[in-house]
């Protein structure tokens, strides 16, 4: 199905999961959350204790100004290293896995997970990319990220592109066809994440993702859609993770 993403940017991805774990442990919150609040953080590392975690994955970025952050950044990436030896993950090849989270208060929040093409993606201002950023680049954020992901062996991307899909060709179809896809996680999230379960998607589903996006992405249609004319196509607005994605950009 390769073929039906090419030219988009965004597409299927050789996605890990863990294995052999308590999920609840497994997933915390992004690294630049809670930046100001170092309880966050201690609550969470208390209730994971010495559970496989993306905790030790990540470098809070509450602690990027702390006395030991290079030996901080030297540990993460050992750990990767260590988690991969030990078979920590299953492989999901060239997959996109779709995704229903349901929040506290019982709303539910629909997403795709995949790979984004970072050739098509630029946050310079007045970019005409098909991915663009949706705030202002701050440059004087990238050099500690690129600092922590330079040597890591892992991906762990926080990054949220945002589509205007008024017809819902893309994520809603996805929901109908839940009983047609194998679920590959299902549990709930700590601290009042909510709960959070994922599809990985089949041949017929990625393709109807494919055909959905290329009409989404049609020049034509674009133009039609927002009354323009001469104006290169938006597809994807970044809607959170911009210095995630800009770091990514640097480090490609």
């Amino acid at each position: 199905m390769e073929h039906d993403f090419s030219h988009l940017p965004f597409r299927p991805a050789d996605i890990l999961l863990p294995q052999n774990c308590d999920l609840s442990l497994w997933s915390v919150v992004a690294c630049d959350q809670y930046t100001s609040q170092p309880e966050y953080w201690q609550r969470v590392e208390e209730r994971v204790g010495r559970a496989p975690s993306a905790l030790r994955l990540i470098l809070p970025e509450s602690s990027l100004d702390g006395p030991h952050v290079e030996t901080d950044i030297m540990d993460v990436n050992n750990t990767m290293t260590h988690y991969l030896r030990e078979d920590r993950f299953a492989l999901l090849p060239h997959a996109m896995v779709y995704v229903e989270r349901t929040l506290d208060n019982g709303r539910v929040r629909r997403g795709l997970v995949g790979m984004v093409d970072l050739e098509q993606y630029d946050y310079e201002p007045g970019a005409e990319a098909q991915v663009r950023a949706t705030e202002g680049t701050v440059m004087a954020r990238i050099p500690p990220r690129v600092a922590v992901r330079k040597n890591a062996p892992l991906e762990l991307p926080h990054v949220m592109l945002l589509a205007d899909d008024p017809e819902k060709t893309v994520l809603e179809p996805l929901s109908a066809r839940k009983d047609q896809m194998e679920k590959v996680y299902d549990f709930d999230l700590m601290e009042r994440g909510g709960h959070i379960a994922g599809w990985r998607l089949d041949g017929e589903s990625m393709a109807l993702v494919a055909a959905a996006l290329r009409k989404l992405a049609d020049p034509a249609a674009f133009r039609a859609r927002y009354g323009v004319e001469d104006k290169p196509v938006l597809l994807f607005a970044v809607g959170d993770g911009n210095h995630s994605l800009a770091t990514a950009k640097e480090c490609y």
